[in-house]
């Protein structure tokens, strides 16, 4: 029996069809491939781009020797009486005798007793007081409002935050346990609130101012200086500090020191240390192949991350200058001296007891080694800095050619895609007319031996295997 052909599609020539689309697809599976490969690689780089950030960020944060020092402040005693904030950059290393004398005050004023501060007894009318900045602020008072609670709660709506109202509970009279507190919400004379008067009628019950308290700034003694403060928090009390007072001791002196903080500038250069060894193993690891390894989805061999490697080990091992102004204390320090060096692994290590012993004994001499214009961080920022440039740096720039590169074999696909489906088409419509010709002929076929009884010598039958 010759070769037949479903005239109705499918069998050998779908086949066929298929056969020589897949050959086509050639091409762009392999293109896709390399896709994935140049992805796999961008992702890989995005984590050195990590381990570079990190870096960066550890060394910004010593680049200078404002950066570079780390304060705290230490009260002994005196932590009952005030809390002390230090910001680095601005505060001075020191000591000052400081006595707490009094706590700045708050204007306020307090109501006659109630027996029940929800009954609504106190009528109509309105509450008047004078704002720091001289404007007399009016509460009004229906009857709705006329309770302890009611009034509070007006107050407390209106009055954005100057004044505060609430309710207190004073046994002093068991029968009238309820009182009116209005009270300004700051404290110091700045913010002194004035209470004039409470303008009531028809209330079943009298309503009136039965004391008030006026302002008053904090009193603070200071290497024996007498001085007031606006509050009791203040956020410049000396250069670079500020306090909240907590309680007032006239008579109890104690010591403010303002000191380095050894062990946090420590932490910041281990941070430093970490981050060059983060940097330094991962362009290590890649170019750690063998047989096996995937050359295309890895750096190997990248001339530029080895700039990178190499720089930073060669600053490694220079030395840097302290003590510039002083010509007989001048020496240049290598950082092994410091307790950071290479150990047999390629990787830096770092002694954090001998650092902070060094700190301890030459703390400006060291902070110039590591931070000043010559220093360490200093020089290590500038190369950072260089290979992190936005448009030609060594980030930047392979970064980009990887993404350049995945960008171009997007469009290599799509051409070839669209070249596809049009040869795709175009063959299909090429097979269907094929297709259709060898139907007819079929057709011719069966209609000739029915019709010349079956005889073997049918051209016809001969061409199509009959």
């Amino acid at each position: 029996m010759g070769l037949r052909f479903d005239p109705m599609g499918g069998g050998q020539l779908k086949q066929a069809l298929s056969a020589i689309i897949e050959s086509e697809k050639q091409p762009i599976n392999a293109l896709n491939k390399r896709k994935e490969s140049e992805q796999a690689k961008l992702k890989l780089f995005g984590e050195f781009k990590g381990k570079f950030t990190s870096l960066q960020s550890a060394v910004d944060s010593l680049s200078n020797q404002r950066k570079f020092r780390e304060l705290k402040a230490e009260l002994g005693d005196g932590e009952k009486l005030m809390s002390v904030t230090v910001d680095k950059e601005k505060a001075n290393i020191g000591s000052w005798e400081v006595e707490v004398k009094e706590l700045a005050a708050r204007s306020s004023m307090i109501s006659n007793a109630f027996s029940d501060p929800n009954k609504k007894v106190l009528g109509i009318g309105y509450i008047n007081f004078e704002l720091p900045d001289g404007e007399v602020r009016d509460v009004y008072v229906t009857e709705e409002d006329a309770s302890l609670y009611g009034i509070a709660q007006k107050i407390n709506t209106m009055t954005d935050g100057v004044v505060k109202a609430s309710v207190l509970r004073d046994d002093t009279d068991s029968d009238k346990p309820y009182r009116l507190v209005l009270s300004s919400k700051k404290d110091g004379l700045n913010n002194d609130v004035r209470f004039p008067q409470l303008y009531f009628v028809d209330g079943k019950e009298d309503f009136q101012i039965e004391d008030t308290k006026r302002s008053a700034n904090g009193i603070v003694s200071v290497d024996g200086f007498e001085v007031e403060l606006p509050g009791n928090e203040v956020g410049d009390f000396l250069q670079g500090v500020g306090v909240q007072l907590k309680q007032a001791k006239p008579g109890e002196k104690f010591t403010l020191n303002i000191k380095a903080d050894f062990v946090k500038i420590t932490d910041k250069v281990k941070k430093m240390v970490d981050g060059v060894n983060g940097v330094l193993e991962w362009v290590n690891k890649q170019n750690q192949i063998d047989e096996k390894s995937d050359t295309k989805t890895t750096f190997a061999g990248n001339t530029s991350l080895q700039n990178v490697e190499f720089r930073l080990r060669n600053l490694m091992h220079e030395g840097f200058p302290t003590n510039l102004d002083d010509e007989s204390k001048f020496r240049v320090i290598h950082l092994s001296e410091l307790g950071i060096e290479f150990d047999k692994k390629g990787n830096l290590s770092f002694k954090e007891d001998r650092f902070q012993k060094m700190l301890e004994t030459d703390y400006e001499g060291i902070a110039q080694v590591v931070s000043g214009n010559k220093g360490f961080a200093s020089q290590l920022k500038t190369v950072l800095d260089g290979f992190n440039q936005p448009r030609d740096g060594v980030i930047a720039s392979s970064e980009n050619s990887i993404q350049t590169r995945i960008k171009q074999i997007d469009q290599s696909i799509d051409r070839k895609q669209q070249n596809l489906e049009k040869k795709t088409q175009s063959l299909t419509e090429q097979f269907s007319r094929l297709q259709g010709a060898l139907s007819n002929m079929q057709k011719q076929q069966q209609y000739l031996s029915a019709t010349m009884g079956g005889g073997g010598g049918n051209p016809i039958s001969q061409l199509l295997g009959g």
